[in-house]
């Protein structure tokens, strides 16, 4: 699902978050300033992502786990399988991970738009 107005990471897990019980994936078009969540694979919102127009070098993925539902305490994993191109058209590697901080911090900025 592409997020299509900013909403609260509490109601994306009363209200969503349909796969999974500790965590929520994401990915991220990077130019356009698109997030999709919610599916079980990252695979899938690559797809949802390029039938609504985004260009594949311009996507990553991650998720957001969910260390304590009570507080909405969490952390992000920016692991995922759309990385792992991205990485290495970057030059950083062809893993899963991505280990770019200034990427990072663009990403997360991102995220933050849509999810609070």
């Amino acid at each position: 699902m592409i997020i299509k107005e900013c909403t609260s990471l509490k109601d994306i897990i009363e209200k969503g978050n349909k796969y999974y019980n500790d965590r929520i994936k994401f990915c991220i078009d990077r130019k356009r300033r698109v997030v999709a969540i919610d599916s079980s694979f990252h695979i899938e919102m690559e797809y949802e992502l390029y039938d609504d127009g985004s260009e594949p070098t311009d996507i990553f993925g991650g998720d957001i786990v969910i260390d304590d539902p009570e507080s909405l305490k969490n952390h992000l994993v920016w692991e995922a399988h759309p990385n792992i191109e991205q990485n290495r058209l970057l030059g950083i590697g062809r893993g899963r991970p991505i280990t770019d901080n200034a990427l990072i911090g663009e990403l997360t900025d991102i995220l933050t738009e849509w999810i609070y």
